[in-house]
């Protein structure tokens, strides 16, 4: 299975395998280790978070030698941080590994998880597939929503959703719209969810 053919929730706080040519090109081994790995790498084992400024991402724990369904894992240095974004290795293969991985690197995964301080009120919002194909496909926070009034014509702008209540959702618009809807980039925005045509849509009315 290829990253690009993954639901970003699939990946999302998962140990993930990243494995073939495309990824051993795109990591340079000297910022991953403190010592030099002798044994061929073909992969690497990460896990998968979201950083508002960079999108979907996923952290290198350690590099990896597969071989067949085994894996012998290069654990990388806790001094230094690695990551890949998603939007960088769509054809990359992937694979989800058991929760025995994430045993072995729970420290490293405390650590993210602190780094990064998952908002609940945000974290319920990842979690609400209807408006999935609504999403950035690398900036899964972030929805296309429809504004549209009596006396506009109707504009799609991209809102960093942070929390929901009811069926009510809160965001910030990342940018000016092209008509005055009198909002501007930065400011909080209330929307809803419809079925518009048979398709589900975001929409705020002015």
């Amino acid at each position: 299975m290829k990253v690009y053919e993954t639901n970003f929730r699939e990946t999302y706080k998962q140990i993930c395998l990243l494995s073939g040519a495309e990824i051993l090109e795109k990591i340079n081994l000297r910022e991953v280790f403190d010592y030099p790995v002798e044994d061929e790498l073909n992969g690497f084992v990460t896990f998968g978070y979201i950083d508002e400024n960079t999108g979907f991402n996923f952290k290198i724990l350690a590099g990896a030698q597969i071989d067949g369904d085994k894996i012998k894992v290069f654990p990388a240095s806790y001094k230094k941080n690695v990551a890949v974004r998603r939007a960088e290795i769509p054809d990359v293969e992937i694979k989800i590994l058991s929760e025995k991985y994430a045993a072995a690197f729970r420290d490293k995964i405390k650590v993210l998880e602190d780094t990064f301080a998952f908002d609940k009120n945000k974290e319920k919002t990842r979690y609400i597939k209807t408006i999935d194909s609504l999403r950035h496909p690398n900036f899964p926070d972030d929805i296309a929503v429809y504004f549209h009034g009596e006396n506009f014509q109707p504009e799609i702008g991209w809102v960093r959703c942070t929390e929901i209540e009811g069926n009510l959702l809160t965001g910030i618009l990342l940018h000016d719209l092209q008509q005055n809807f009198e909002v501007r980039s930065g400011d909080k925005i209330n929307f809803g969810v419809a079925d518009f045509n048979n398709e589900i849509i975001c929409a705020v009315i002015w």
